[in-house]
């Protein structure tokens, strides 16, 4: 396990996080999407769902700063989903409170990160490894630190918002049907996004265990706004959707997320996805819900960025990934 240099004048401690931590990561990690005005919050349990899911092992893909008084200042983390894909990529976040900035902190966390990356990489077979950084366009700073390590920016996505107080068109469904979403659903709506998304940028097949485990039983999953469509007798599309209530307040509404939409590849271009679409934002005006939102790839080979435009979403906020080869 690799530890972050401590930097000059600094008395820092550090330290895998554990569960225990989710409260003190959770509100650290919200005060600085206040500070920079991002729109993610987390809850201590979604941080808890994080901390358990995707930074695993913990000891080895996880750091935490704590301040000579014990509170905690800074964080790390590291997130590989293993893969039989031929190109492997190891994500890194770097989290350091607005006031503990500019004083090596985000340069140490860094470092760690690339370095832990590197050496699960390093272990993986695969034709491509890549080191990749996530983050908001607006976040110049952040970029400035990425770039002087040799990532480079390649690949831009929005975040897209609709009201629904705006009319919502029915969609005609022909030699399909959207019904609700039911647990017996789960394994087929999995095979779904393993088939629909393997032409996609990035996007890895998930097994059993990994999709419940970083879909299904999240927090933030709803299954009364999530969808399947079915046709000649089988699940062709899912729409899995998703609420994230600490948003709220920063957002200034209600907002959900349609987390995950995919169709087969024989049944695109017949408006499966569209219909997907139109249910779930029913279901969540009908709850209450002020927007829906959704990501997509700004390049998706799919056009899907152009299917959302033209049921009313508008691209509210980027974001874009970094990332570097690793030999």
């Amino acid at each position: 396990m690799h530890t972050p240099t401590t930097p000059a004048g600094l008395e820092v401690s550090w330290a895998p996080a554990t569960p225990a931590d989710a409260a003190a990561l959770s509100e650290l990690f919200n005060s600085i999407g206040d500070h920079d005005e991002t729109p993610e919050r987390l809850s201590a349990d979604s941080m808890k769902h994080e901390l358990e899911s995707y930074f695993t092992p913990a000891d080895e893909r996880t750091v935490v700063a704590r301040n000579a008084a014990g509170a905690v200042v800074a964080y790390g983390t590291v997130f590989h989903r293993p893969t039989e894909a031929k190109e492997h990529r190891v994500y890194l976040n770097v989290y350091v409170h607005p006031e503990s900035r500019d004083q090596g902190l985000d340069e140490s966390i860094t470092d760690w990160a690339v370095a832990t990356a590197t050496d699960v990489l390093r272990t993986e077979e695969a034709d491509r490894r890549y080191i990749a950084a996530w983050f908001y366009k607006k976040q110049e700073d952040t970029a400035r630190r990425y770039a002087v390590r040799g990532f480079e920016p390649v690949r831009h996505w929005w975040e897209m918002e609709r009201y629904l107080s705006e009319e919502i068109d029915s969609v005609p469904e022909k030699g399909f049907a959207v019904v609700p979403w039911e647990d017996r659903h789960g394994e087929q709506a999995r095979l779904v996004y393993n088939s629909a998304f393997a032409d996609h940028w990035g996007s890895t097949p998930m097994d059993s265990p990994t999709w419940r485990r970083l879909v299904l039983d999240g927090p933030a999953f709803r299954s009364k706004y999530s969808f399947v469509a079915v046709g000649e007798g089988e699940v062709i599309g899912y729409s899995a959707n998703e609420v994230y209530p600490e948003d709220w307040e920063a957002a200034g509404r209600s907002e959900g997320w349609i987390g995950g939409l995919g169709v087969v590849q024989d049944w695109r271009k017949r408006g499966v996805a569209t219909a997907l679409l139109a249910h779930s934002m029913v279901a969540m005006r009908n709850d209450g819900i002020d927007a829906a939102m959704i990501g997509v790839d700004a390049a998706s080979s799919t056009g899907a960025q152009h299917l959302y435009q033209g049921v009313g979403f508008r691209t509210k906020i980027t974001a874009t990934t970094w990332q570097r080869e690793v030999s």
